[in-house]
């Protein structure tokens, strides 16, 4: 008898039906960014992301007590699965550089009625109009999905992000130059349950760059002549952020 090809057999019978799932089943071959559902087994592709960070967001759309999972592979590496909460009045959210690969996302969750959204944020990503954010005291006020763009001048500028009422409010930042990692992108939480990153002594939450108890925060930074955007990554439930872009 074969050994090595009995071993084969054994590790194809023992392989996880999820692991077939991943990358088939496709709906959209030429995602976009625009919110697209996907329903259990469904796959989207986009063809190219950006060379820069990118925002994803995922979110469980069952009225039912589902827990969701999905699957993102991008490049050839090896699949990323992320959990995707039941109930939740928000998305799920993940900034990261894919570096121009493609990105695929599968609706691997067990349950049939477990459909989820699934949409990509950014600048020049058609799957949302930026509003208007000009350098001044006027400011833009976001809603729950909304994005806005403007223009930094060269020189010290500051982002306050602000929330006129005791709900927790979360925005997302994209710009200025890359670190390390090739990441050029902030999340920042207000009223948010503890302070935490720069200059609080402790480390914010995976995924963040600060947290603050107070309604309000500000972000200096100075990238010359550069796009600034911002996302309001809240809940359906929580009130409008005010986002003023100012210079120093």
């Amino acid at each position: 008898m074969n050994v090595a090809l009995v071993v084969a057999g054994l590790s194809l019978m023992l392989q996880p039906t999820t692991y077939q799932l991943i990358d088939q089943g496709s709906v959209e071959a030429a995602w976009d960014g625009a919110p697209r559902v996907l329903l259990e087994n469904q796959n989207a592709a986009m063809p190219q992301t950006p060379n820069g960070t990118m925002i994803f967001a995922y979110w469980n759309q069952s009225e039912q007590n589902n827990a969701g999972s999905i699957a993102i592979t991008s490049g050839g590496a090896a699949p990323v699965f992320k959990n995707v909460p039941a109930l939740a009045n928000q998305p799920s959210v993940w900034m990261y550089n894919w570096k121009s690969n493609n990105l695929s996302v599968t609706n691997i969750s067990p349950n049939a009625q477990t459909p989820i959204q699934i949409q990509a944020i950014g600048p020049g990503i058609p799957g949302t109009t930026p509003l208007a954010l000009p350098v001044g005291a006027t400011g833009q006020r976001l809603g729950y999905g909304q994005t806005a763009q403007g223009s930094a001048l060269p020189q010290y500028m500051q982002l306050l992000v602000q929330s006129d009422s005791a709900t927790t409010g979360i925005i997302g930042l994209i710009g200025g130059p890359p670190d390390a990692e090739g990441e050029n992108g902030y999340v920042i939480a207000v009223n948010y349950a503890t302070n935490s990153g720069p200059g609080t002594g402790a480390a914010p939450p995976e995924g963040y760059y600060a947290t603050t108890t107070s309604n309000s925060y500000t972000f200096q930074f100075n990238w010359g002549s550069s796009v600034v955007f911002v996302a309001n990554l809240s809940s359906l439930n929580a009130a409008p952020l005010k986002i003023v872009l100012r210079a120093l």
